[in-house]
C-alpha cells in the first residue's frame, strides 16, 4: 500500500496537471519555491510562484521524483512534467 499523498504533494500535482509539459524537475521546484536565482526570473508572474515557499527546492525536487516513481507524474520527451498513468481523476 502507497503512503498517502501530503499536502505538499498535492500541490505539486496540482501546479503539474495545470501546466502539463511546461516545467522540468528542476523548473517546477524552482516554481514552487520562489528561487530568487536570476535563471528563475521569468517564473516571478507565474501565478505558482512562491507557492510552497516554506518549502526548499531540494525538499520539492525529492517529493517530485517520488511522484515520479509512483506514477502519478511522468517525464515527456523533452524531460518536461507531464501527468502520468497514477494522476488523480478530477
Amino acid at each position: 500500500m502507497e503512503d498517502p499523498i501530503t499536502s505538499v504533494q498535492e500541490t505539486i500535482l496540482f501546479v503539474a496537471g495545470r501546466n502539463p509539459g511546461r516545467y522540468s524537475r528542476s523548473g517546477l521546484a524552482k516554481l514552487l519555491a520562489g528561487s530568487g536565482s536570476s535563471r528563475a526570473a521569468a517564473l516571478k508572474d507565474d501565478p505558482d510562484f512562491g507557492r510552497l515557499v516554506d518549502h526548499g527546492r531540494k525538499t520539492i525536487t525529492f517529493e517530485i521524483d517520488i511522484l515520479l516513481q509512483q506514477g502519478y507524474l511522468d517525464l515527456d520527451h523533452n524531460q518536461h512534467i507531464i501527468p502520468g498513468h497514477n494522476f488523480p481523476a478530477d
